[in-house]
């Protein structure tokens, strides 16, 4: 199966609509059910030039979504967070890993980010084991941080920091040195 990782175009909306009304899907994320092409259109369109999108192809149609959303605050420039979804019929498949790769290709070479950030459910535990793979580790846990399917859940705050500073003491003083 060929991945061709491509930033969104117009015209993709419908496809990302499609894979987050998969209740396996919504479940994993922060949003409500039933968002349309308007909504996720609008949602990163929203937030001004700090985002960038990206799809997941297979078969000439999108499979899965990732959204960066750099900070704006002026002393959080490096940092930014995202989100990811794939669809139901695509996990397992090395589409997540492929745009994981591609996302740290450009905040590492790209964007000059120091710090990639996100939000994961604890009970998640094949995407926090993606996320390890990739560098992230656990910086915290947020309890009774979301409220799904009747019942709050908790999450980790999950986090890789570049290479070049990721040796170097995660405290401000170690940046400094």
């Amino acid at each position: 199966m060929e991945i061709k990782i491509r930033s969104i175009e117009n015209n993709d909306y419908e496809d990302i609509a499609k894979i987050y009304s998969y209740e396996s899907v919504i479940n994993q994320t922060s949003q409500l059910p039933h968002g349309n092409a308007d909504f996720w259109k609008g949602f990163y369109g929203s937030k001004a030039n700090g985002s960038i999108e990206l799809v997941a192809e297979c078969d000439g149609k999108p499979v899965a979504h990732l959204g960066i959303l750099m900070s704006q605050a002026p002393r959080r420039r490096h940092a930014a967070s995202f989100g990811i979804a794939v669809h139901p019929d695509y996990q397992g498949k090395g589409v997540g890993a492929a745009l994981l790769e591609e996302m740290i290709r450009l905040a590492d070479n790209w964007l000059d980010l120091l710090k990639l950030e996100l939000t994961v459910f604890t009970d998640n535990k094949i995407a926090v084991e993606l996320y390890k793979k990739y560098d992230f580790v656990i910086e915290g846990t947020s309890r009774y941080d979301t409220f799904k399917q009747g019942k709050y859940c908790d999450s980790y705050k999950m986090s890789r920091l570049h290479p070049r500073i990721r040796s170097v003491s995660q405290t401000s003083s170690g940046l400094d040195q």
